[in-house]
């Protein structure tokens, strides 16, 4: 539909003309002019005279001082804004602002209402000579703006101990225009621990909040050459427990470089119901010492850590054998990125202990128990093609036993036990799912004596291969780790040596039940050397469940239950271990726990005459930074 247009109207066109013509026609009562000119107020006009129109001058600020002097003399009256009254500029207080009407010519709207143009205004004396017909007029000069105003000269600066600066340095002071946080230039290096833990490939020592390891020993010492127990597979990162990640009372740890340091030592005495491990044997008290070392690198590349414990246990009765012997293992891994998606991996182990007291690779009539050492590396390569991950380790381990003391005082060697083992496995994994790789590892060593024969005239040269099948896990952060079940096979070089096989159990897996409630699983299968005549070595599982819960922030509670198989192939013997125990921490602050603990320990065998019990109470300090 067209538009309609609205027609002219007759009204609308004689307002606006009416208008015009009482404008024009009457003056208008809004302002007074300042004289009668007899020009039209609406035409613009010149200042000054028409016949010497203005032009544009140079600034002389000289000048206008002089007048603004001459003026303010003549009138005895106040100088408007934005001049000076004193003689000279030099010290004068500056006026700012602008008086009102500043920039109105000699037509238009004067805000003043006063009559007269601010800047044209003349004396008194000469008004009337204005108003005259015959009245000259004078150029006014240009107005020039009024000079910049002087600064005040600057304060001396006032002597340290001045109240202002004094109360500027008290604590929570805020200075005038000063943010309440500086910015600093070179700040101190800041070390995050968890976020080097979470940086791709980094490996770390797990750390319960409640670890109770260091206050007695296993039930059965690692053997020689075999991870320990509660060490995960090579490349898995280990989480803290979730007690330990949210914990006021966890030390801070000594910055040293790059690095960063937990050093501890724990302190406890206690009671052994049956130290020897055997059937109905005496009771002693045991006192422990327990230093740890923790160091963690901070590097934007690479990654090194290392966790190193030890123990020393001293007992209060005299025991055949002595069990007053030291234990120390210690781990250092290492990773080298090469590229993004290559990684050399490195690592050196080093374990000092003992045999298990009661078991039958010890000598009869020993004064103490030897002490064995198993040095050794690892050089690796890791190698990733988008979600395969290819992995080849070779390792090399040196397991050296010293000589025995002999009640009778006889020193007995032990060379035919000492001896290499080179080794290597093939790992390749696959991600299903960020949480979820799948890996299949292979792998194979030999152990070489450094004698042919042995005491018993037998050949213990050795050569073992294994498979496994597992996976790294992590479901929605409560369940992380890697578990992995295979087989394995030991073949002795003595063809009256049996063969040694069997299937496995390898792995560690942490399972955040709540949030103050942690729970873990590790699982491990090794084979070790035998000195028992006819007997191929003894072929060991063993579980582990440890459940940490926080009762408070301050107070937490510890249980755990093992369970250990060792199999003597060509023995016959078979025997099973047990263990349980349950234990608090007192946290009194980040560097001091009060501990406590009870344990009892068990064995069964086929054998008759080797079955045993044993109760172990401990209570001590830790101490740590």
């Amino acid at each position: 539909m067209p538009r309609r247009r609205r027609s002219l109207s007759i009204i609308g066109l004689a307002v606006p003309t009416l208008a015009v013509l009482a404008l024009g026609s009457s003056a208008a009562i809004a302002q007074t002019p300042p004289f009668n000119t007899g020009i039209d107020l609406l035409a613009p006009s010149p200042e000054g005279n028409p016949g010497t129109p203005q032009r544009f001058q140079q600034r002389n600020d000289d000048a206008a001082a002089d007048a603004n002097d001459d003026t303010a003399a003549d009138t005895d009256e106040a100088a408007p804004l934005g001049s000076f009254v004193a003689p000279s500029r030099i010290g004068a207080t500056p006026v700012y602002g602008t008086s009102p009407g500043f920039g109105a010519g000699n037509t238009g709207f004067d805000p003043t209402n006063t009559g007269t143009h601010p800047l044209t205004q003349a004396p008194a004396a000469t008004t009337t000579a204005q108003a005259e017909p015959d009245a000259t007029f004078e150029p006014v000069p240009a107005y020039t703006s009024p000079p910049p105003p002087t600064p005040p000269p600057a304060l001396p600066l006032a002597p340290p101990d001045v109240e202002p600066l004094k109360a500027a340095q008290r604590p929570g002071a805020v200075l005038p225009g000063v943010p309440e946080t500086l910015p600093v230039s070179n700040p101190p290096a800041q070390v995050y621990p968890k976020a080097a833990a979470n940086r791709p490939g980094a490996v770390l020592p797990i750390q319960p909040a409640t670890d109770f390891s260091a206050f007695m020993p296993s039930a059965e010492t690692p053997a020689p050459g075999t991870p320990p127990l509660n060490t995960l597979l090579p490349g898995v990162p280990q989480r803290p427990l979730p007690i330990a990640e949210g914990d006021p009372y966890a030390p801070l740890g000594v910055h040293a470089g790059s690095f960063l340091l937990y050093p501890s030592v724990e302190l406890s005495g206690g009671y052994n119901s049956n130290p020897e491990n055997v059937p109905h044997g005496p009771s002693s008290s045991l006192f422990v010492v327990a230093p740890e070392l923790q160091v963690q690198s901070d590097w934007s590349r690479h990654s090194l850590t290392a966790d190193i414990k030890g123990t020393y246990n001293e007992y209060g009765a005299d025991l055949s054998p002595s069990l007053n012997a030291p234990y120390l293992d210690s781990i250092i891994d290492g990773r080298i990125d090469v590229r993004r998606n290559t990684q050399i991996l490195l690592e050196n182990r080093f374990l000092l202990s003992t045999n298990n007291p009661g078991s039958p690779n010890n000598q009869a009539g020993l004064a103490k128990l030897p002490i064995y050492t198993d040095v050794g590396g690892t050089l690796g390569l890791a190698q990733t093609f988008n979600r395969l991950q290819l992995t080849a380790k070779a390792t090399f381990d040196r397991i050296s036993y010293e000589n025995s003391v002999l009640t009778s005082g006889e020193v007995v060697s032990n060379a035919d036990q000492d001896y290499n083992q080179y080794g290597g496995t093939l790992r390749a994994g696959y991600e299903l799912d960020p949480g979820f790789k799948p890996f299949v590892e292979g792998g194979g060593d030999e152990r070489i004596y450094d004698l042919e024969f042995d005491g018993a005239g037998l050949q213990r040269n050795s050569t073992g291969s294994s498979i496994k099948v597992g996976s790294d896990v992590n479901l929605f952060g409560t369940l992380t780790g890697e578990i992995a079940a295979g087989y394995l096979e030991r073949v002795y070089k003595d063809p009256t040596l049996p063969t040694i096989s069997g299937p496995t159990l390898d792995g560690s897996l942490i399972w955040q039940a709540t949030t103050l409630t942690t729970a873990k699983f590790t699982a491990a299968s090794s084979v070790t050397e035998s000195i028992v005549p006819g007997t191929s070595g003894e072929f060991s599982r063993a579980f582990n469940l440890e459940v940490d819960h926080a009762f408070l922030l301050w107070l937490i509670g510890t249980g755990q239950l093992g369970y250990e198989h060792d199999s003597y192939v060509g023995l016959g013997r078979q025997d099973n271990r047990y263990f349980i125990s349950g234990g608090m921490i007192y946290k009194l602050s980040r560097e001091l726990q009060l501990k406590g603990t009870v344990r009892e320990d068990w064995l069964t065998s086929n054998v008759s005459g080797v079955a045993y019990d044993a109760t172990t109470i401990l209570a001590g300090v830790r101490l740590q930074r």
